[in-house]
């Protein structure tokens, strides 16, 4: 009888899953010492796969190891052994460990939870916090038997649950033999360990209504990763993230967050170890609210150092930030403009491409007037990738147009005795672009932006290269374009449009809309 197994990361049938899950087991390995198990076998690790051999039966050999691999800590929350020895920090592991719960173990079967709640208190940035969680007993990664047979050995073949292999498992109840998913030792072996080498992420995104999309709760980003030691390194750099950085707007935000984090060495992006990844999302859908369906799949690949440092730039710019509430509770506000630029720059479009998504309805459009400021910054930005230079001088003429327009708007108003309605203004303007359905209303629209925007020497001074952008049948880049505009002028009247918008968030959110 063969005492040994090998397992490598590029074997036929390893899909990303697998891959991540054998560099979760060989990051456990790396902190442990084989000398405790020389009774029972050992193992040998390089940058490819692992090989183990064990002396009676492979339970023997294993048992130990999963049980030091998967724990609970004293709080009640997952504590993977990679993640305990490096670093993680207290809060992020609450974060994690909610991550874990929506996605790998979220159903009921797959865990046993405390009946009561315990609430957890954290320090963040000199105010103090709490969360509640119900404290974790057991979970199905620590239980050897799902690996062995009763004599101690491998059986010929295991059935794949949604637990191991996220949207997998039965596809028709009637047909269970004919449709469950199965794996050899080896490869479920790797799913066991999947969820330790995982990237988390918490989605938070609205709808075109303004709503939060429950169908995007959680994902998992999956490397694709080369070489394991390199992956090692990269994923430390991963749990050392801060709590907002843990949390993401969309799946290209995620995707890209990741491959940030993994390729980031001291502050800085240094050559792509890794430049691929697979983002699984997973949330709520209406037809089965008991559980957290895959609602998505996303790849992101073939990303190179400079759109990685573009959008490393952006994220510095769109930050997610947390909201602490009265109760010290809290919330994080993610960024729309972030996940739209992330979105683009995972599909090698231009970073403004498709704007008209975040301003569709006054609802988004209110979300990103808050970020008025990072979007002028972004647009000043010497190392903001414009694809033409026209792009640039076609917002800033817009700018030049909307001061002059709230200039006069306000000499009215005060004239009057009246409240300078530039919120309405604003608004007037983006349902105005957004009716916009073809080139010849386009060119109206924009004739008229700038014909009662005034004098406007940006205009007359770039006129030849900007005509493009009037006549030219891409009249959607135009659109997205003058609404970019609007979105960032953050001159004269831009304030009151911020504080209105800013004002009606925080109460919305602050009424328990926000994504906790």
């Amino acid at each position: 009888m063969q005492k040994r197994m090998n397992l490598r990361l590029f074997e036929p049938g390893m899909t990303q899953l697998h891959r991540v899950g054998l560099a979760g087991l060989y990051m456990t390995l790396k902190q442990l010492d084989p000398a405790e198990f020389e009774e029972f076998g050992g193992w040998s690790t390089h940058d490819y796969g692992i090989d183990f051999f064990w002396r009676n039966t492979p339970k023997q050999l294993f048992e130990p190891i999963m049980d030091k691999s998967f724990g609970i800590n004293k709080d009640g929350l997952i504590d993977f052994l990679v993640h305990r020895r490096q670093g993680l920090g207290d809060f992020e592991r609450v974060q994690m460990h909610h991550a874990i719960l929506k996605s790998f173990l979220q159903h009921g079967r797959t865990r046993k939870i405390a009946k009561t709640t315990s609430r957890l208190s954290f320090e963040y940035e000199g105010k103090n916090l709490h969360v509640e969680i119900a404290p974790m007993v057991s979970y199905q990664n620590q239980s050897i038997d799902n690996l062995f047979n009763k004599k101690g050995t491998f059986p010929p073949e295991l059935k794949l649950a949604g637990w191991a292999f996220p949207g997998g498992g039965v596809r028709h109840v009637g047909f269970p033999s004919q449709t469950i998913l199965t794996n050899n030792h080896e490869k479920f072996l790797c799913l066991l360990y999947a969820p330790v080498a995982s990237l988390y992420f918490l989605i938070s995104c609205k709808n075109s209504e303004g709503k939060f999309d429950k169908r995007k709760g959680v994902a998992i980003v999956l490397p694709h990763l080369k070489n394991l030691e390199k992956y090692h390194s990269g994923y430390q750099n991963y749990l050392l993230s801060p709590v907002e950085k843990l949390h993401a707007n969309n799946l290209g935000d995620a995707g890209l967050s990741a491959l940030t984090a993994l390729n980031l060495h001291q502050g800085m992006l240094r050559d792509l170890e890794i430049d691929s990844c697979t983002v699984i999302t997973l949330g709520t859908i209406p037809w089965a609210k008991q559980q957290k369906t895959r609602t998505a799949i996303e790849q992101v690949r073939a990303i190179d150092r400079k759109r990685l440092s573009f959008f490393h730039t952006a994220s510095q710019i769109f930050k997610h930030k947390i909201i602490i509430k009265e109760d010290e509770t809290f919330y994080v506000r993610t960024s729309t403009v972030r996940g739209l630029v992330a979105e683009n720059i995972a599909a090698d479009r231009p970073w403004f491409h498709d704007f008209n998504k975040i301003m569709k309805s006054k609802s988004l459009a209110r979300d990103t007037t808050y970020e008025k400021r990072g979007l002028h910054a972004m647009i000043h930005n010497s190392s903001t990738d414009w694809p033409y230079e026209e792009d640039k001088l076609f917002v800033v003429a817009i700018h030049t147009a909307l001061r002059n327009r709230y200039g006069a708007l306000a000499a009215r108003s005060t004239a009057k005795g009246e409240r300078i309605p530039f919120d309405r203004e604003f608004e007037k303007i983006r349902t105005s672009l957004m009716r916009v359905k073809n080139a010849q209303t386009m060119r109206a629209e924009i004739a008229d932006l700038f014909a009662r925007g005034g004098i406007n020497k940006e205009l007359q001074q770039n006129w030849a290269k900007l005509l493009a952008l009037f006549t030219g049948p891409d009249w959607q880049k135009t659109r997205d374009l003058a609404l970019l505009a609007l979105a960032s002028y953050a001159g004269k009247g831009a304030e009151q449009v911020l504080d209105v918008n800013t004002q009606e968030i925080d109460n919305n959110e602050n009424n328990g809309e926000g994504n906790k």
